[in-house]
């Protein structure tokens, strides 16, 4: 979503759409050259899945699948519920749910913990707990109107290579954000994970001496624009 949809450029009224995000070295966003190609119909479909995604019921407890801002409502137990969520992520680390409900209602609240997330912890009351990366935190209880969930979601700056063969190409990622950016000679993998963000959706990463390496997300790249994907890195240099 935040690598790939969310960044792609607006359809056209004759077609023309934004055809698949370019990985290679120097890569650019561009639109297709064919009129009404398939994507002109399952890019706007594929957004309009976010919102049927973001939540799921079982029945009886609700599944926070997304962290989007927005409110679900349902009925449990004759009890008109809703659930709110709050924040900036994923340029934050931090996202409030609360509830709202007509009645006390015993439920549990499950929310996705990314396997990126080790050291992700969740707060009911002033009680926070550690909770497992790459599974669904259960919070379970009888729920009052007001109450809220405090969810903490460590953005870690990482480094992924392209794959096994090829370990000193890699790119770089903060939370569930790809950064991109230029190549630069004798990147380490030490200075890439120093990258510091400078603004929503902006990173620096200092190379050494004055150069200075900007890396931004998916959305921030505008139509043309070069970018870098994978980084080649050099441990030699710079540690």
């Amino acid at each position: 979503m935040y690598n790939t949809i969310l960044g792609a450029l607006p359809l056209h009224s004759d077609g023309r759409t934004f055809y698949y995000s370019d990985c290679n070295f120097q890569g650019k966003k561009v639109y297709s050259d064919h009129r009404w190609p398939c994507c002109s119909g399952t890019m706007p479909q594929v957004a309009a899945d976010y919102r049927i995604n973001t939540y799921f019921r079982d029945g009886r407890d609700v599944f926070v699948n997304l962290y989007i801002p927005s409110t679900v409502r349902w009925t449990q137990d004759g009890a008109q519920v809703s659930l709110t969520q709050k924040g900036d992520y994923p340029y934050d680390s931090h996202v409030q749910l609360e509830v709202k409900t007509s009645k006390a209602a015993a439920f549990a609240v499950n929310l996705r913990i990314p396997s990126w997330a080790e050291g992700a912890s969740v707060s009911v009351d002033g009680k926070r707990e550690t909770v497992a990366a790459g599974a669904f935190a259960r919070v379970q209880r009888e729920w009052k109107s007001g109450e809220r969930i405090e969810l903490e979601l460590p953005m870690k700056t990482r480094l992924e290579a392209i794959d096994a063969q090829h370990p000193d190409t890699v790119a770089v990622l903060v939370g569930p954000l790809v950064l991109f950016g230029d190549q630069v000679p004798a990147l380490s993998r030490t200075q890439l994970l120093a990258a510091k963000r400078m603004a929503p959706g902006a990173w620096h990463v200092s190379p050494g001496g004055d150069q200075v390496l900007k890396m931004v997300s998916w959305t921030a790249l505008s139509e043309n624009e070069p970018y870098t994907t994978y980084l080649r890195v050099n441990d030699e240099h710079g540690g």
